[in-house]
């Protein structure tokens, strides 16, 4: 009993933190975006790294939608518990799916919250047509990777 409400207490406090660090670096990550135009994060947890290929070579511009279609891949952003790593695919200038290239799976923890939050991070970035998706409760820092990576790969699909 003292177990679990333990466990509650510390999720709350985690989710909590979650909350205002994503607020807090949304406020950041704009003013880091107009100063150096790169979007990555100012988190210390979230550090974004840059890797190849960026865009596929079928990418043509879609007069339909608000993205050119092909499929866009995402910085890799690393968090205390893995790697991150979206491609997005645009069809009709919309999200049509989101590929997970990486996630953190290297302990089994991290690999049973990466597959609890997949579908629902996919869900929400689909239903939004954007990178600001909802996060899943117990999995922030997923989460946070999971928005700045799409967004990077949305970026470059704009």
């Amino acid at each position: 009993m003292k177990k679990s409400l333990i466990i509650i207490l510390a999720v709350a406090i985690i989710g909590g933190l979650g909350v205002y660090t994503k607020s807090h670096n949304s406020s950041s990550a704009s003013a880091n975006d107009q100063s150096s135009g790169t979007g990555a994060s100012s988190d210390n947890n979230a550090t974004a790294v840059s890797s190849s290929p960026t865009a596929s070579s079928s990418a043509t511009s879609s007069a339909s939608g608000g993205y050119k279609d092909g499929t866009f891949y995402g910085k890799t952003i690393s968090t205390v518990y893995g790697d991150v790593r979206i491609a997005a695919v645009i069809s009709g200038g919309k999200i049509v799916d989101v590929k997970f290239v990486e996630m953190p799976d290297d302990l089994g923890n991290s690999r049973q919250i990466s597959n609890e939050s997949e579908g629902p991070l996919k869900q929400s970035a689909i239903a939004k047509q954007s990178a600001h998706i909802d996060f899943v409760s117990g999995a922030t820092q997923t989460s946070q990777a999971y928005e700045t990576s799409l967004q990077s790969a949305l970026d470059q699909a704009g």
